[in-house]
């Protein structure tokens, strides 16, 4: 299969089973967030930042490398797999010693049972690690996706079947366990390799030399990004955190997806012409090209009419979400070039440079989470945001200049994608004005899809390479 065919077939794969994915976990929190309180989906947001930082601590990288390495042996990945599994293992003791104490900190019993239960997920996750590489590797996406589409499916159909039943918080949990254990399950049914009990130190130095400016800069890019978290759940209230934490996961609807599909499909898949520089500079201007045709008009869309969004779908108690959505739908436009930027750097093989842009990156989210700290939880994510803006900028820098492309080869690919966002919602907020504008469902749908047709309609008419190639794939 020749390169073109194989990014198509892996990102319409990638597409349809993270969308898949997506789908079910978005129409689980739907329900969840009708039955359950603000309160409820704080606390889960509280022990995400612990769980976030294990997993970076466990993959160490060796995921990115895994897919890089050209013939990895099972020498190789035997080494890996026993040493995530010591980790995870020390990382969970760890943890539920602390669990008493992180309740303490934050001066909720219920967090300690919950944290203890919750924290298995990083043992369930460094289980994983080596056979969702080699599927990657391998390009196996149609089986990557089905597995992770089950998984989330089982683990949402239990959650809100225990929410309807009055178990609370807990159908949360349940949620965040069953998702990584149903997906191990299913991993290692259709997995051909399997652990052998064999350890060598120079496989493990191998590939940390690799991955450990990955993890360092995983760990500080986490551990930073999620200061608003701990801070808005120690100093505000845990209702302010609920609705923080969810307009932050409505927007990851979008981002997070697209972010996977990137992920799954652009690092394994040029990887393998890493040292070709004209076909990476090349795929890496139709990565951003097609990515921002599909991001920059629903970005817009949704920070436009974020409040209405996040009342019809999860209800008028929600309503002070809208306002962190607005604000995080305008950084995730540029996470994800961000992502497509870090994928690129990472094929160059240039972690150590990119552990450095994370420390400037992380150092600005500091500085301003402390300037806002005091003022507002709105305050502190509009710095938040801004920072991040920043941060993302610099890693589009160096991956542009790894790749020898240039800022302005970028806006004449994409003027025309440009051009019709912009003109979209100029458009639409001229007819809008003649409508009404009660928070109702049909009203959002219908300017949604009059959005929609427009911003198609120019595309047309001005023949944009990259609309053109998306209906072609669809077709």
């Amino acid at each position: 299969m020749s390169l073109k065919k194989t990014v198509l077939n892996g990102f319409i794969w990638s597409s349809i089973g993270t969308l898949g994915n997506g789908l079910v976990s978005f129409l689980v929190t739907i329900i969840l967030a009708r039955i359950l309180t603000p309160s409820d989906f704080a606390l889960i947001a509280l022990l995400t930042v612990f769980i976030s930082v294990s997993n970076v601590i466990v993959d160490s990288g060796f995921s990115q490398a895994i897919i890089r390495d050209d013939n990895p042996s099972d020498v190789d990945l035997s080494s890996i797999f026993i040493f995530n599994m010591i980790i995870s293992t020390i990382l969970y003791s760890i943890l539920f010693i602390l669990a008493p104490y992180i309740s303490l900190f934050y001066q909720t019993p219920d967090l300690e049972l919950l944290s203890k239960i919750v924290f298995l997920v990083i043992i369930f996750n460094a289980l994983i690690v080596i056979q969702n590489a080699l599927l990657k590797r391998e390009l196996n996406f149609v089986l990557v996706e089905k597995i992770s589409v089950l998984g989330s499916f089982f683990a949402g159909v239990v959650s809100v079947i225990m929410a309807f039943t009055g178990f609370g918080v807990w159908a949360l949990v349940a949620n965040m366990v069953l998702m990584p254990f149903c997906r191990g399950i299913l991993l290692w049914k259709y997995s051909k390799w399997r652990p052998k009990i064999i350890f060598s130190f120079k496989s493990l130095k191998r590939y940390l030399s690799f991955g450990i400016f990955l993890m360092f800069q995983g760990l500080i890019d986490v551990f930073v990004t999620n200061l608003n978290t701990l801070f808005i759940g120690k100093i505000y209230t845990k209702n302010d955190l609920g609705y923080y934490s969810q307009g932050g996961k409505l927007d990851s609807y979008i981002v997070t997806p697209l972010n996977a599909v990137i992920d799954k499909v652009v690092y394994p898949i040029f990887s393998r012409i890493k040292n070709d520089d004209l076909q990476l500079k090349d795929g890496y201007r139709k990565m951003l090209g097609m990515l921002l045709c599909i991001i920059l008009p629903t970005m817009f869309f949704v920070s436009l009419y974020a409040e209405n969004i996040v009342v019809v779908l999860f209800g008028k108690q929600w309503i002070e979400a809208g306002n962190y959505l607005q604000l995080i739908s305008i950084l995730g436009l540029f996470q994800l070039i961000h992502k497509v930027s870090i994928s690129f750097i990472m094929i160059k093989g240039k972690t150590n440079t990119m552990f450095f842009i994370a420390l400037i990156k992380q150092s600005l989210r500091v500085v301003a989470l402390f300037l806002t700290i005091n003022i507002s939880v709105y305050s502190m994510v509009l710095g938040f945001v801004i920072s991040g803006i920043i941060g993302s900028l610099l890693y589009i820098y160096l991956s542009m200049h790894y790749v020898q492309c240039s800022f302005f080869e970028i806006m004449h690919d994409n003027f025309k994608t440009l051009f019709s966002t912009f003109f979209s919602i100029i458009i639409l907020i001229a007819l809008v004005d003649f409508t009404q504008h009660d928070i109702e469902s049909i009203n959002l749908i219908f300017q949604g899809l009059l959005y929609f047709c427009i911003y198609m309609s120019l595309n047309f008419l001005l023949k944009n390479k990259y609309i053109l190639n998306i209906v072609g794939l669809l077709r």
